[in-house]
Parts: C-alpha cells; structure tokens; sequence
C-alpha cells in the first residue's frame, strides 16, 4: 500500500472536523430566530364579584437553547363586564387598607385604621392613611384591577395604571376607526350617496 494522501491522515481528519463543527455551529446559529408562543389559555374567572374587575389569561414561550425570547407579553388581562355593587359596598381600594388595621406597623405600639390616600406618587400603591393623623403609610401594591383614583377609568395592572382599549383588553391602545369597527383601518364603511329632487307643483297658465 501506497503512504497515506496528504489531508487525510489522522492530523488532515482532526482539521476536517474542526472545520465542519465551525460551520456548523455558524449555520445553526444564524438560523436560530425566536421562540415561539403557545396558544393562549383560558381566561380566568373575574378578581371581583361586583364593580371593577379583571379576568387573566397566559401563554408560554417555548424556544430552543440559542433562541431570543418571544416578542410580546404572557400575559393578558381584560375588564370584566360586572353589575354595580350595592349601596353601601366598601370600595375596592379601602377594602385593601383596612385589612391593616388595628395591625402594629414597624414595630411601634400604636394602632390604626387606615382610608385609601390619593396624595402619593404612584397610583398604584396602596397608600393607606391613618385616620386622624397627617401621616400615610404604602403597604406595597394594590391588587390587579383596583382603580387607579375613584374617577379614573384606568385600572392599576402589575404596578401601572392601564387603559381598556375598544376590545375590553387593558393596555391594548385599540381604538375605533371612523367606521365604527374596534381596531379596523376604515375600510368597512359604506359610502352612500343620494339624490333627491324636489318635486315643485307646475305652474298653471
């Protein structure tokens, strides 16, 4: 048998290898994009039983080691469409303050009843103030689908104030076009034109 050709002895195949797992690596790579979402999941039942309310739905990402995240959110959260609470119904806000009170807060002896304060930066606070004192204490975040303020028709979401566009979904932004059709692009409309003529008595001779 003849000497073995010159790039495919053992050091010739070592480098072939290299080469294949570089461009490899390189093409797999480059054809990595992002993940994908899973259908969405059912809504959940409304976080309240009257007056303002959210439902929850999620998704989830499923992607490859390599992949980008998916572009988007996992979650989604919608207005329930709630009947008025009765006369008389602790508002939402409050409800949340007074489970604090009596309760001792940063170790001190006295005790409070607390009322929902609006004065604070952020809305979405539960920023609670002591009955009869000028003080106020945040006792971390309101609950998803409290009211930004009592007049706002924005509803606190994670921390932020969010709006409800025309498909009831909060945070959306979408509006109705001049068509009237929640997001469209006014092209629905049906332009009609008229003519009417007057029909005038003939004049006698």
């Amino acid at each position: 048998m003849g000497p073995p050709r010159p790039g495919h002895g053992p050091p010739g195949r070592l480098l072939l290898l290299a080469w294949l797992s570089f461009n490899c690596a390189c093409i797999s790579s480059a054809q990595l994009g992002r993940g994908e979402w899973t259908p969405w999941g059912a809504w959940s039942a409304c976080s309240s039983t009257c007056g303002d309310g959210v439902a929850l739905r999620t998704r989830r990402c499923l992607r490859f080691p390599g992949e980008e995240l998916c572009e988007g959110e996992p979650r989604r959260y919608r207005v329930c469409q709630l009947h008025a609470c009765p006369s008389g119904s602790v508002p939402f806000r409050a409800m949340q303050c007074s489970l604090y009170n009596s309760k001792p807060i940063l170790g001190k002896p006295a005790r409070y009843q607390w009322v929902p304060f609006y004065g604070a930066p952020n809305l979405c606070d539960l920023n609670c103030l002591a009955a009869g004192h000028n003080f106020y204490y945040t006792f971390g975040r309101v609950l998803d689908g409290t009211r930004c303020s009592p007049d706002s028709p924005e509803l606190c979401i994670s921390g932020q104030c969010l709006r409800a566009g025309c498909d009831g979904i909060l945070g959306s932004g979408a509006q109705r076009d001049a068509c009237g059709q929640c997001g469209g692009r006014n092209e629905s409309c049906v332009l009609v034109q008229r003519v009417f003529r007057a029909a005038f008595p003939s004049s006698g001779d």
